[in-house]
């Protein structure tokens, strides 16, 4: 397959779960255009996600955050029926209670937008705003919330062929200054008994060696990630919150020769090309598979904090 030139790469992956443009540029739930490898693109205005107004009576998941969540697909298309969130749910649901899902997440959703709105468009104006009226007009309903959010905070730091690594940790900053909010606010309107699981986030950068791309770029991106991650867990730890990490999950501690589309890899980079498109589309987006995996870590997790 042909090489990719890097900023192609880190324009999908540094927004990790993300496909929406920087701040001032609204991203939709349904139709913002995925990163290629030789085309830049600008999101379409936001709209409502899909399933907002629709929470199913009876036991309910939550379901927050950003494309993830969202079930984003390369070209565009949300397949939330199949996302994390409804895996998950059903995953439980066998051993328990069926759980019904709320999925409010929005693509292209940064923590800023998160708190104040303008990248989907919601009744109370903001996702927090509109998981706080759930909670409360459905209090004794909801079994378990997560959010994922904070990879999109990122992505207005990468330029050209270079991630501005002093721009990277601004904005793991607005990350850092944004969440605790954010999951204080969660908290304390999903009450005490119910879990609030934070997702970390993978790492697509496995797959540099299949991709072809800069070491020193991928030294710095690396180090933004990580020290998302570990902003992400610190957060989630001091709020009440739990921590759900997804690098065991996309890391196999393997560098096995193994196949992928007909090269020989290592069996880690081949299983974060499986569980991504980014080997495929160049889009750091889940796979039905990589939507399956993450589905069944969040369900692990929250069946540990008591649910199902």
């Amino acid at each position: 397959m042909p090489r990719t030139p890097l900023v192609a790469v880190l324009a999908a992956v540094l927004v990790l779960a993300g496909c929406g443009g920087s701040d001032d540029t609204p991203s939709g739930s349904a139709s913002p255009t995925a990163a290629a490898p030789s085309t830049s693109t600008t999101p379409t205005p936001s709209t409502t996600p899909s399933t907002l107004g629709a929470a199913p009576d009876g036991p309910l998941y939550l379901a927050l955050g950003d494309s993830l969540a969202a079930g984003y697909q390369p070209g565009g298309a949300e397949l939330r029926d199949s996302a994390y969130p409804a895996l998950a749910a059903a995953r439980l649901g066998k051993g328990g209670e069926a759980l019904g899902v709320a999925n409010l997440a929005c693509s292209g959703e940064t923590t800023g937008s998160f708190l104040e709105g303008g990248k989907c468009t919601y009744p109370e104006k903001s996702q927090i705003a509109q998981a706080e009226s759930l909670l409360e007009e459905r209090r004794g309903d909801v079994r378990l919330v997560t959010v994922d959010i904070g990879g999109n905070d990122l992505l207005r730091c990468v330029a050209r062929l270079t991630v501005d690594a002093a721009c990277a940790t601004t904005g793991l900053g607005t990350v850092d200054e944004n969440l605790p909010t954010i999951l204080s606010r969660l908290r304390a309107a999903a009450g005490p008994d119910v879990p609030v699981l934070v997702l970390g986030y993978y790492n697509p950068w496995l797959a540099a060696s299949y991709l072809g791309t800069g070491e020193a770029q991928l030294k710095v991106a690396t180090k933004a990630f990580t020290d998302l991650d570990a902003t992400i867990s610190r957060t989630a730890k001091g709020s009440g919150a739990r921590f759900v990490p997804l690098d065991a999950a996309f890391a196999l501690d393997d560098d096995t020769p193994t196949s992928f589309n007909g090269r020989e890899v290592p069996r880690n980079v081949a299983q974060v090309c499986t569980l991504t498109y980014i080997c495929t589309a160049f889009d750091i987006h889940l796979t039905d598979e990589g939507a399956v995996t993450v589905g069944k870590v969040v369900a692990e997790a929250a069946a540990r904090a008591g649910v199902g």
